[in-house]
């Protein structure tokens, strides 16, 4: 009796029905066109909230911003991946994304590279402060052995050179002590406070030093200060006569001074290596190196080669030490940041001259030195990673052409599956669905030998189907989430299950009508009779999906309501 009324009701109204079904589908096609967003393309998301894993994944979230599966993993291979080739498509890559604006949700990028920029910085830093240190002491041990020889023989030829013209002995010996006493007011008030017993005590022996090389009776102005230089008079008493063999007492009196006075081990090694290298005056300029003690140059010659040796530097490494030096005794942290950047621009990872521990390169290095590792993390708010990854993958090419490089780059992680996953069920409907429908029509046009019966359930069901994906998108909103194999399963379960159902009451009209009955009278039968047969067919498939939605697994729960409601549809 139900079917007979349904059957009449259908015969009576048959537009009206045709158009609520045009209806409908018009009103599905919004949800239908944003079905993709209520698709989930990873199998953690069916985790249930109450498991241990799901519980501890939460306590991360929250406390530390760290979602599971939100990192893409960019994977770089090469021979050798510790040279130039892959150190710039690295860091071209890294600015790529930076200034990729489609991926809104990148959170950092971490390579290799990055734990060696930190390094850099910490490396010029540090060495920074250790030269300057070096460079003070040195400053301080080259004013203390030259500069107050300098200092005294500026105010001994002032001296002289204000005072008559023939000297006599007496007259030096007075020359000689108020230079040594208006020496002490310039070097008391330019040296440091704990050098002060230092530097008096040099000064007086430099001074006793000084007297006796004064062995004539008698002087001029001329023989004095033009015939035997003072600075030359100077430099035989500090470091001795280069022309004798045997040097008398009161020559070459600085290194075993310094020797015997500095107690320090590490300040008199310092000492004594700036008294072998410094000279007083630039005695031949453009002859030889003459190591001017007061020369920047040389200076920072001297230090630079003295640390080097101190670290057992390679020259490498001593060059960058050269440039560390350079940056000044003022330089900023922008300065170091900044030459750091150029260091790891310049150099690899072979040649810089600072390395993390084995297990922090490990991480991002195979043991075979043939594969790197591209570390990106995304913010826990935003986006899915998984919609960036296309765009990661586009800044992969771009990078290997902005970096003049051919290297081969996968990209990898939760995200990258996802969204390969996506891609490919995508894939899969547009082949799978087409062949589907065609076999249908093909294997009902037999059926039949009819060229128009096969259109009438491809027809009935594709309507069916597009429905069918307005009400995923409505379970996917506001009751689950839906499994990514629903875009596969769905209408393939439709197709079979409803084409099914079309032939049996096209089946049952055509025998209605070969048996003479009209048109109306056929249909009422059709759908009294095999009616009643589908819909106890679809019922069981339909009680048999549905008891899918108390499954406490997701994935199951959504493919279960999603076919349900398919089939339902499609009776």
């Amino acid at each position: 009796m139900l079917f007979t009324r349904l059957a009449r009701t259908i015969i009576k109204h048959n537009r009206a029905v045709f158009i609520i079904w045009l209806v409908a589908l018009a009103l599905s096609v919004p949800a239908i066109l944003q079905v993709q967003s209520v698709i989930v393309y990873t199998e953690t998301a069916y985790n249930p909230k109450t498991s241990e894993s799901s519980i501890a994944q939460s306590i991360v979230s929250k406390e530390f911003s760290i979602s599971q599966g939100s990192s893409v993993v960019v994977v770089i291979t090469s021979a050798d991946v510790r040279g130039n080739d892959v150190r710039d498509f690295t860091l071209t890559f890294n600015k790529t994304l930076r200034n990729d604006r489609t991926i809104t949700n990148l959170s950092n990028v971490t390579s290799t590279y990055d734990v060696f920029y930190q390094l850099l910085v910490a490396y010029t830093s540090e060495d920074h402060l250790q030269l300057y240190q070096e460079k003070n002491l040195t400053s301080v041990a080259t004013f203390l052995e030259f500069g107050i020889p300098a200092i005294y023989v500026n105010q001994w030829t002032t001296l002289v050179n204000s005072g008559p013209f023939n000297i006599t002995q007496a007259q030096v010996a007075a020359y000689n002590q108020k230079a040594n006493q208006s020496t002490w007011l310039t070097v008391s008030s330019q040296t440091p406070q704990a050098y002060l017993p230092l530097a008096l005590a040099y000064q007086t022996r430099f001074y006793q030093s000084w007297n006796m090389t004064f062995t004539a009776a008698s002087y001029t102005q001329t023989q004095l200060a033009t015939v035997a230089p003072p600075l030359a008079r100077a430099q035989n008493v500090t470091k001795g006569n280069p022309l004798l063999v045997n040097q008398p007492a009161y020559y070459n009196i600085t290194l075993p001074f310094f020797q015997s006075s500095v107690t320090d081990p590490a300040s008199r090694a310092l000492f004594v290596d700036s008294t072998g290298f410094f000279n007083l005056y630039n005695f031949c300029p453009n002859t030889c190196p003459n190591n001017y003690w007061n020369d920047p140059t040389v200076l920072q010659a001297f230090v630079v080669d003295a640390f080097s040796e101190a670290v057992n530097a390679t020259p490498t490494q001593t060059f960058i030490i050269g440039e560390i030096y350079s940056l000044g005794s003022s330089a900023s942290f922008g300065d170091f940041t900044s030459l750091a950047g150029t260091l790891l621009r310049n150099y690899n990872i072979n040649t810089y001259p600072v390395q993390p521990s084995r297990d922090v390169y490990t991480q991002f290095v195979s043991g075979s030195n043939d594969t790197m590792l591209v570390i990106l993390d995304f913010k826990t708010t935003g986006p899915d990673p998984k919609n960036s990854i296309a765009s990661i993958r586009t800044d992969v090419q771009h990078a290997n052409v902005f970096s003049n490089t051919n290297l081969l780059v996968y990209v990898t992680g939760a995200p990258a599956f996802n969204y390969d996953i996506e891609t490919e069920s995508i894939r899969d409907v547009e082949r799978i669905d087409p062949i589907t429908v065609l076999l249908i029509i093909v294997i009902v046009g037999i059926f039949f030998a009819s060229l128009a019966a096969p259109l009438i359930p491809v027809s009935a069901i594709g309507i069916s189907v597009g429905i069918a994906f307005g009400l995923v998108y409505v379970i996917g909103s506001w009751f689950t989430s839906v499994h990514f194999l629903i875009l596969t399963l769905l209408p393939v379960a439709m197709f079979g299950a409803g084409s099914d159902y079309c032939i049996f009451l096209v089946s049952r009209y055509a025998e209605e009508r070969r048996m003479g009955r009209g048109k109306k009278d056929a249909v009422e039968r059709a759908v009294t009779w095999a009616g009643e047969s589908i819909a106890t067919s679809g019922a069981t498939v339909v009680i048999a999906f549905g008891s899918l939605a108390i499954a406490g697994f997701g994935m199951l729960r959504s493919i279960g309501i999603a076919v349900m409601m398919g089939i339902s549809v499609a009776l």
